[in-house]
């Protein structure tokens, strides 16, 4: 089984191409980052992980090891990448500082909000 560590050069520069957008969807997540801060147990953040992000859990399981998922292998897989991901502090530090960039360039209104005030015309001068 592959790990993202087996990955050197060209082929690690790569494989994060692939695995970005989904990376930074799942920890984009405030309830995963909140299990992940929490220290809860890897397999809790798993179930989590697999309950909200299937399509993403699956392009990166499949980008690291091409081998087939089934019913036994993606959980041993998935913690396994977890484990990884969740010791390296730089990794972590960096994509917990995307998600909170993400999140603060998020606007809190609509642009055409009404202000309540009445809009000036020429005629009003």
């Amino acid at each position: 089984m592959k790990k993202l560590s087996d990955y050197k050069g060209e082929a690690a520069i790569e494989l994060w191409a692939d695995l970005l957008d989904p990376f930074v969807a799942i920890v984009g997540d405030k309830e995963i980052i909140g299990i992940i801060r929490s220290g809860k147990p890897k397999l809790e953040l798993a179930k989590e992980i697999l309950k909200k992000y299937k399509k993403e859990t699956e392009q990166i399981l499949l980008t690291v090891d091409d081998t087939p998922l089934d019913g036994f292998n993606i959980m041993v897989r998935l913690i396994d990448i977890l484990t990884e991901f969740l010791e390296n502090k730089t990794l972590m530090s960096f994509f917990e500082s995307q998600a909170e960039a993400k999140k603060g360039r998020k606007s809190s209104g609509s642009a055409t909000a009404n202000t309540g005030e009445t809009p000036s015309t020429s005629s009003d001068m």
